[in-house]
C-alpha cells in the first residue's frame, strides 16, 4: 500500500517537472492527475493510518496499485505529446485583458443568464461546456498578476475565482464541482514556476489544506445540505456554512472520524478493489467495450435522439460491478481506472491512460501555443475540450458528450469572439481615447514577463 501511495505521489511530481521544464501548457495533464489521485491517495492514507478501525484494506490496497499505475500511465502519454513538439512560438503583443475579461464575462453570462434553458436537451450541454471559459479568463489573468505581483489584480481574479465554487456550495450544496474550477486555475498557475522544489512545497502545503477543508465540510454537510436542499433562505444559508466553517479543526490522523470521511469520499479505491475481485472470482462479467460503445454514442446530441438509450451518471455501473447499496443522495462516478479495468483489465488501464494522458496533453499544448500566437479564438478550441475531459471521477459517457458539447461550444465562441474584435475594430477610428489607452495597454504588456510563454532557460 504504502509503494503504491509513493508511486502516485511521485508520478505527481514528475509530472510537474515534465511541465515546467519549458512552460508551454496551461496546466490541464497536471489538474486532471492532481484531481485523479485526490479521489484515491487521501483514502489510502487513512486506511493505512486506521487500518485497525476501517475496513476494507485489502481491496482498497488493489485500488490503490491500478491507480498507481494509471498515474504513470498518464504521465507516458504527456510525455509521448511533449517530446516531438518542435520549438516554442514567439509570444505575439496583443490585447491580452480584453480577452481574459471576454472570457470571465462570457462564461459567466452562459452559466448564470442562461440557467433556464439548460434544461432543454443538448442546449443544457452547450451551456455546461461553453460556460468554462471564465476558467481560462481567470487562469490568464491570474496568472499574469502572479508573475508582475501584482496585489489588486491578483486580488481581483482570485475572487473572481472563488465566485463559483461559493455558489455551488450556497445553491448546491456541494464542495467538489467548485473544488474542481479551483484545482484547474491552481494547476495553471504551479506549472509556470521556474522553480520546482518551491513549487513542490506550494503543492504540498495546497493539499494539506484542502484536505482540512475537506474534512471540515464533510463533518457539517448534512447541515449545509439541509439548509440548501430545504429552500432556507440566502441569509440562513451563509449562516449555516459560516458556523461549519468556524468551527473546524486542523485534520487529526489520529481522529477516527476524520480518517472515515477519507475514506468514505477521498477512497475510489475501494470500489475498484471490489470490482476487480468480483471479476476475479467471477461474480460479474468484463463489460468488453460496451461503455465505450456507449461514450461513442453520447456523442449523438439528444436533440437529434430523443430516445437514446445511453445516459449520464454512473452510479448504477459502481453498483452493480461492488455489490454495493449506494446512498441514492449522493453521486458515486465510477471513475476513469475503474471503468477501463473493468471493460478490459489492466491492458485497458495501461493504454486508456496512456491515450488520455497523450490527447489532454496534445490539446492543453496547442492551447497553450496558439495564447501565445495571440489566436485567442482558437484557444477555445483546445482549451474547452481539454477541460471537459479534466474529470476523473466521470463515466466514458460523460466525458465524450462533455467533450463533444465542448467543441461545438468553442466553435461558437470563436465566431463570437471573432465578430466583437471587428466590431471594436471598426469603431476605433470613433474613439481617440479607446485607442491611446489601448497603445498604452500594449506598450504595458511588453514591457513587463509574460508568465508561462517565455522558455525557460537550459
Amino acid at each position: 500500500m504504502i509503494a503504491s501511495i509513493v508511486a502516485c505521489v511521485a508520478a505527481l511530481l514528475f509530472l510537474l517537472w515534465l511541465l515546467q521544464r519549458d512552460g508551454r501548457t496551461l496546466g490541464m495533464p497536471f489538474a486532471y492527475l492532481a484531481a485523479l489521485l485526490l479521489t484515491q491517495v487521501p483514502g489510502a492514507i487513512a486506511l493505512v493510518l486506521g487500518r485497525d478501525v476501517l475496513e476494507g484494506y485489502d481491496y482498497v490496497e488493489i485500488g490503490i496499485r491500478y491507480g498507481a499505475i494509471a498515474a504513470w500511465c498518464f504521465v507516458g502519454g504527456v510525455w509521448l505529446a511533449r517530446v516531438r513538439r518542435g520549438p516554442a512560438p514567439a509570444t505575439v503583443r496583443a490585447e491580452r485583458t480584453v480577452y481574459w475579461n471576454f472570457c470571465l464575462i462570457g462564461g459567466w453570462v452562459f452559466i448564470y443568464g442562461l440557467t433556464p434553458l439548460a434544461r432543454i436537451p443538448s442546449l443544457g450541454a452547450l451551456i455546461e461546456a461553453g460556460g468554462a471559459i471564465w476558467l481560462l479568463g481567470v487562469l490568464l489573468g491570474l496568472r499574469f498578476a502572479a508573475a508582475l505581483k501584482d496585489v489588486p489584480r491578483m486580488v481581483f481574479w482570485t475572487g473572481a475565482l472563488m465566485v463559483y465554487p461559493v455558489l455551488m456550495l450556497l445553491l448546491g450544496g456541494f464542495l467538489s464541482y467548485g473544488s474542481l474550477a479551483v484545482i484547474l486555475v491552481a494547476s495553471g498557475l504551479l506549472v509556470t514556476g521556474r522553480h520546482f522544489g518551491r513549487s513542490a512545497v506550494v503543492l504540498t502545503i495546497a493539499a494539506l489544506i484542502g484536505i482540512n477543508v475537506f474534512v471540515v465540510y464533510f463533518e457539517g454537510r448534512d447541515d449545509i445540505r439541509q439548509s440548501v436542499w430545504g429552500g432556507a433562505a440566502m441569509n440562513d444559508r451563509v449562516q449555516t456554512v459560516s458556523s461549519v466553517f468556524a468551527h473546524s479543526h486542523i485534520f487529526d490522523p489520529n481522529s477516527t472520524e476524520d480518517l472515515d470521511a477519507l475514506n468514505q469520499r477521498l477512497n475510489q479505491n475501494l470500489f475498484i478493489g471490489l470490482a476487480a475481485s468480483r471479476l476475479r472470482d467471477g461474480e460479474v462479467q468484463y463489460l468488453n467495450g460496451q461503455s465505450v460503445v456507449d461514450g461513442v454514442l453520447a456523442l449523438v446530441p439528444r436533440a437529434f435522439w430523443p430516445d437514446k438509450p445511453v445516459t449520464g451518471g454512473s452510479g448504477q455501473i459502481v453498483a452493480d460491478m461492488t455489490g454495493l447499496q449506494l446512498n441514492e443522495d449522493t453521486s458515486w462516478g465510477v471513475g476513469n481506472v475503474m471503468e477501463f479495468y473493468i471493460n478490459f483489465g489492466l491492458p485497458g488501464v495501461v493504454v486508456g491512460f496512456l491515450g488520455l494522458g497523450w490527447l489532454i496533453a496534445t490539446l492543453d499544448l496547442r492551447a497553450s501555443d496558439a495564447e501565445r500566437r495571440a489566436r485567442f479564438g482558437e484557444v477555445f478550441l483546445f482549451f474547452l475540450p481539454a477541460t471537459a475531459l479534466v474529470q476523473p471521477l466521470s463515466s466514458i459517457v460523460e466525458l465524450s458528450g462533455s467533450a463533444g458539447s465542448a467543441l461545438i461550444a468553442a466553435y461558437g465562441w470563436r465566431w463570437v469572439w471573432r465578430a466583437w474584435m471587428d466590431y471594436r475594430r471598426a469603431s476605433a477610428p470613433l474613439d481617440p481615447m479607446a485607442n491611446a489607452m489601448r497603445r498604452r495597454e500594449l506598450d504595458e504588456a511588453a514591457s513587463r514577463p509574460h508568465i508561462g510563454v517565455e522558455p525557460h532557460p537550459p
